[in-house]
């Protein structure tokens, strides 16, 4: 069995898209979907408008959520990440930028629509791998100091 946060890591690391999701000022919620890349620890990063309804809901409350998941049809495959803590913008880093652009080979078919978009964060303070190939509802919990990652 692999050591839980290398598991978690390794999973991020595998999948393409998150569901991102950020409460609403009329107490609702939002989620979408959002191609992203893993940075230092499990520090999430993806591209996006600042006019989206997720990015405006960042900018107003700093928080957000995501789940990752491997998709699956059966019950006792399904792994996942949940990641709860603090979201924004973030000034663009060459190195996020060229990981996102080499995991979705984009070459540089796309950069105006990159120098358009935005760089966004989060940050976890709380995450939990889900994994029921251990049995149904296994899960471990952490959480992170805001100074501090994993």
């Amino acid at each position: 069995m692999k050591q839980p946060l290398e598991e978690a890591a390794r999973l991020l690391d595998a999948q393409w898209t998150m569901v991102l999701a950020a409460g609403t000022e009329d107490g609702g919620a939002h989620a979408a979907p959002l191609y992203f890349v893993r940075g230092e620890g499990f520090s999430l990063y993806w591209l996006s408008s600042p006019g989206s309804l997720h990015s405006r809901e960042i900018a107003r409350t700093g928080m957000a959520a995501a789940a990752v998941f491997r998709p699956s049809k059966n019950w006792n495959e399904l792994r996942g990440v949940q990641i709860r803590g603090a979201a924004s913008e973030v000034r663009k880093s060459r190195a996020v930028i060229e990981k996102y652009k080499a995991k979705f080979r984009l070459g540089g078919g796309l950069d105006a629509v990159i120098r358009r978009s935005r760089l966004y964060r989060l940050e976890p303070r709380w995450m939990r791998l889900i994994d029921n190939r251990r049995g149904f509802g296994w899960n471990m919990e952490w959480e992170f100091p805001a100074s501090e990652q994993k």
